[in-house]
């Protein structure tokens, strides 16, 4: 298996996923917004209806206190991860055909970006703001040429 994934730049190209008998096409830019809906479902969840938690930063990242005498707050929080690799076909504008491959998603939350330092986290502050990034990687499958009967010849 290789490992030439490259990163998908334009969000005009087309997505191609087919699972049974059913084909599933979305546009880069479409897909990654869809993407980015699950993430933000993920890290954020719905309480009384009122308020977004943050829950994945509350979990991790409000104060520490140890042994019940020194409290220790964050200042930078990151969280990266990969999916795993899915089976589809890319179709590049301006290509002529579809591209068979496998695509995997890069993703990056910073829970306390650059200009949110200083945010002294508690349920009465509220919750910091968070900055999302999302990648879409492509690998082509590698076409092996089928060896030609002349080979043996032309050694």
């Amino acid at each position: 298996m290789s490992d030439n994934f490259q990163l998908l730049k334009s969000d005009d190209d087309v997505l191609l996923f087919e699972k049974d008998t059913f084909k599933h096409t979305f546009l880069v830019g479409r897909f990654k917004e869809l993407y980015l809906e699950q993430i933000r479902a993920k890290i954020y969840s719905n309480t009384n209806n009122r308020h977004r938690e943050f829950v994945i930063f509350s979990k991790l990242n409000g104060r520490f206190l140890i042994d019940q005498k020194v409290h220790i707050g964050l200042n930078s929080s990151k969280w990266e991860s990969v999916t795993e690799e899915i089976e589809c076909q890319l179709l590049k504008l301006g290509d002529s055909g579809w591209q068979k491959g496998r695509l995997r998603v890069k993703n990056y939350v910073d829970f306390l970006p650059e200009n949110n330092r200083g945010f002294n986290y508690s349920y009465e502050h509220g919750q910091p703001k968070s900055e999302i990034k999302i990648e879409l990687e492509f690998c082509p499958d590698l076409t092996i040429e089928p060896e030609s009967p002349l080979d043996d010849i032309r050694c």
